[in-house]
């Protein structure tokens, strides 16, 4: 089981070591996410729905890449249904409307059905979750359509010091399956996480981390933003 640990612990240090060597030499720039994420089941209405999930979360993002300071960039609304399928895996689908204010352009809509599987598995102590998403990005002034794919994997271990508290490291990678005016075809993002998540209660938690996000643009100026992330998370 050592040799078990070892090994996710270095497969989490070469996925981060991968994403900082795409961002060498990027313009860096600050941002924060701020969520506050709803989870519940459906098991009130009927027992026999008790493998029936819900869940909802609101984001908001602010990046400063203006020569005003931190400015507004996005604000997302997820809601999303799923079925346990057994007791490691689920599958999902969803909806995010997303309101967007690019620089120095005119702000857009998007509207963003997606579908998830999801994996969770223990191993000794760690937590791995792995979620694999492919979503349709629709823009509502346009009408154009991305079709992206997504990779998720994070791995979570308890900390001693505090009774619920863990820390978590994490890597998702985008591709788009067709042409588009979201982003090139093909891989197009990839994204780093690393924090503590905090279970105050059963049902109430925070997440408290970091994440490293590059992005490999159509127009070939790449950028690579340092995000705190903050997430408020209630069940019910």
């Amino acid at each position: 089981m050592k040799n078990i640990k070892t090994t996710l612990i270095l497969s989490t240090l070469l996925l981060t070591q991968s994403t900082l060597s795409h961002a060498a030499g990027q313009n860096d720039i600050f941002g924060v996410w701020g969520s506050v994420t709803l989870q519940g089941d459906f098991k009130a209405l009927s027992p026999k729905l008790d493998k029936f999930k819900w869940s909802v979360m609101n984001q908001t993002r602010t990046r400063d890449d203006s020569p005003k300071g931190s400015r507004f960039t996005e604000n997302l609304l997820f809601s999303q249904v799923g079925y346990q399928l057994t007791n490691n895996a689920s599958f999902w689908v969803g909806y995010v409307h997303d309101w967007i204010s690019p620089l120095n352009k005119s702000s857009y809509q998007e509207s963003r059905p997606y579908q998830d599987f999801v994996w969770n598995q223990d191993i000794s102590s760690f937590k791995i979750m792995s979620r694999s998403r492919m979503e349709q990005r629709v823009h509502e002034t346009t009408g154009d359509t991305g079709y992206r794919a997504r990779q998720f994997l994070q791995i979570s271990h308890p900390l001693p010091l505090i009774a619920g508290l863990s820390a978590y490291v994490g890597e998702e990678v985008f591709f788009y399956m067709n042409s588009n005016t979201f982003g090139k075809k093909g891989f197009t993002e990839n994204r780093v996480f690393s924090g503590l998540s905090y279970d105050a209660t059963k049902k109430m938690g925070i997440d408290l981390g970091y994440m490293g996000q590059y992005v490999d643009t159509i127009s070939g100026k790449n950028l690579f933003t340092h995000n705190i992330q903050v997430n408020f998370r209630h069940k019910f």
